[in-house]
């Protein structure tokens, strides 16, 4: 721990593969390491870790912050980063970073009205965390524009009809 909050990566690396080396359910050792290989822009050497302490102790919530995390930022796997998000809110259904994660998952699958109300959900319980509030704030406004990109589509086809059907 000494290594890693001196900064020195390579160090803390050795030093909680060491750890894990002796005792493969070492939890505070497998997070800080799959935490420092986060950090260090390695995420994908993480991965192993993060199972590997989510099979000891499946609890784990910032484990499972941390894997949801990667799985939506890195590999793209939007079902995988629910599911870490989901699993940590059947145990702490007030865990806000949790909730708002899974809001954001729901963004990234364009499902603006569920990330709408997830949003609210989350703002409820965290009403002063002025990021719930500012993604709020881009969910409206991303779902007023698209609400108004479908009515001109709209509009537009039927004046195109009309337009079509006077010609004739």
């Amino acid at each position: 721990m000494l290594a890693m909050d001196e900064k020195n990566i390579t160090l803390a690396e050795k030093w909680f593969q060491k750890a894990v080396q002796i005792r493969e359910d070492f939890r505070s050792a497998l997070f800080n390491l799959a935490l420092l290989l986060s950090e260090a822009g390695r995420p994908l050497e993480a991965i192993p870790f993060l199972h590997r302490l989510l099979r000891h102790h499946p609890d784990h919530v910032k484990g499972l912050i941390l894997l949801g995390d990667i799985y939506i930022n890195t590999i793209r796997d939007l079902d995988a980063a629910q599911e870490c998000y989901e699993n940590i809110l059947r145990q702490e259904p007030h865990n806000v970073q949790a909730l708002h994660n899974l809001c954001v998952v729901h963004v990234e699958r364009g499902a603006l009205k569920k990330a709408e109300e997830c949003l609210e959900r989350a703002s409820t319980l965290a009403p002063r965390e002025k990021y719930i509030i500012d993604h709020l704030e881009i969910v409206r406004q991303r779902r007023k524009l698209t609400a108004e990109a479908i009515s001109k589509a709209q509009l537009t086809r039927q004046t195109d009809k009309t337009v079509t059907r006077d010609m004739r």
